[in-house]
């Protein structure tokens, strides 16, 4: 009984020990990405494919565990083609057994020879390359192994940048996980947000290298922000950097027109539109202060609701009418009035240049003012006539005696006899 146990744990262990390969330098090989390439080479004396527009002798890279063969092309002379994976630098290796790889002869005019697939085996490095009858100094190039890919993952934001985020909201970011090289592990994942900021990442783990997890940020004050997002894995560690841009929400007010003129005993209106900034959603409350004593501001109505990046309107009504007991007139002039708008700690206004009277200042009149002007103006003229026709000589009635008398310049008595004059 002990013996067969010792026979099928032996047989076990062979079994594993021959599935794992080994190399020339017992280096374990990956095959998560071995791949089997072809490769050309034309020989000739000057060099491996001296004629070809990679130049003489190019450097061939592979990767540990690859599948590798050769088509070689004759161009001038015998050649014969031999991987150096021992670095003996000894030509004569061929058809010697060890890990070098080597072909048959190469005749000339373009003859074709193939070597048949190998796997590279040999532990990352740099090896050689030769042809047996010609080297050194002719036809020599590099053969380089590389190592078998390690499996890794990586790690990416989007968006890579949230904002303009207001103060009352968060803002999110998804952040993906992508397996490479048969990567299967586990990535944890964290967070790490620059001073004011917070952050949080959900789930915090994403099993077998590939999923996604949704980033979280906010802030109560504005200002530019960033945080930083690291998977960490078997393989090492990578992250992603999300930039954040936060800004408080706001409003604004408007005036339209921003100028208005009123006539002494009207009115006139102005237009008060607030406008949602960054989301601000709020109750904004009016109200009005003159430069100095006169006109009477209004509003209908007196607040307005914003909703998250919406505008609301007020209308603003200036009267210039008598006010009091005794009927005050408005004076004439220029005045400014400022309106304001509060939600909470944001305030904001806006100035209305206002001017009572005409825009030149004489002032304008009312209508009963100008029929009263126009009434004392022609009473006026119709006395000034008068006054005038008044002052004027009255004409005399002349009888014909006294005209004869007048144009002979003596008295008409003094023809008539003396008697009569008498």
């Amino acid at each position: 009984m002990p013996r067969r146990r010792f026979l099928l744990t032996l047989l076990i262990g062979l079994f594993i020990l021959l599935s794992i390969p080994f190399g020339g330098h017992l280096a374990l090989i990956h095959k998560v990405q071995a791949a089997t390439t072809n490769i050309t080479l034309y020989a000739n004396l000057s060099g491996w494919n001296y004629s070809k527009p990679s130049g003489a002798n190019p450097t061939i890279t592979v990767t540990q565990g690859d599948t590798i063969s050769f088509i070689l092309i004759g161009e001038d002379y015998t050649h014969r083609l031999l991987v150096d994976f021992d670095n003996s630098s000894i030509t004569n290796d061929c058809p010697n057994p060890g890990p070098d790889v080597c072909s048959g002869d190469i005749p000339p005019s373009q003859t074709t020879v193939q070597v048949a697939p190998f796997t590279v085996a040999s532990a990352p490095g740099t090896y050689f390359y030769y042809c047996t009858y010609h080297s050194p100094p002719f036809m020599i190039g590099k053969f380089v192994v590389q190592g078998p890919p390690t499996p890794d993952f990586t790690i990416a934001a989007n968006p890579t940048a949230i904002g303009s985020l207001n103060t009352r909201v968060s803002g999110t970011s998804t952040i993906t996980v992508a397996p490479t090289n048969g990567f299967s592990s586990t990535v944890t994942l964290s967070a790490s947000p620059s001073s004011g900021l917070n952050s949080s990442i959900l789930p915090t783990s994403i099993p077998g290298g590939s999923g996604t997890a949704t980033l979280s940020v906010n802030s109560t004050r504005e200002g530019s922000y960033s945080v930083t997002v690291t998977g960490t894995g078997s393989p090492g560690s990578h992250s992603t950097t999300v930039i954040v841009t936060v800004t408080m929400p706001d409003f604004k007010i408007a005036l339209n027109p921003s100028s208005l003129t009123v006539a002494p005993g009207s009115s006139g209106t102005v237009m008060v539109t607030l406008t949602s900034l960054s989301e601000f959603s709020g109750t904004v409350s009016l109200a009005s202060a003159l430069s100095s004593f006169g006109p009477q501001v209004t509003f209908s109505p007196t607040s307005v609701s914003l909703s998250s990046s919406g505008s609301a309107s007020s209308t603003l009504t200036v009267s210039a009418a008598s006010s009091g007991a005794y009927s005050t007139a408005v004076p004439k002039g220029n005045y400014s009035v400022n309106v304001t708008g509060t939600s909470g700690s944001l305030v904001h206004s806006a100035t209305i240049a206002l001017t009572v009277g005409s825009p030149s200042g004489a002032g304008t009149l009312s209508t009963s003012a100008i029929i009263g002007v126009g009434i004392a103006s022609a009473i006026a003229i119709v006395a000034a006539t008068v006054y005038f026709l008044g002052r004027r000589p009255k004409s005399k009635t002349i009888s014909p005696a006294q005209t004869f008398e007048n144009e002979h310049r003596f008295p008409l008595t003094t023809l008539l006899p003396r008697r009569l004059c008498r």
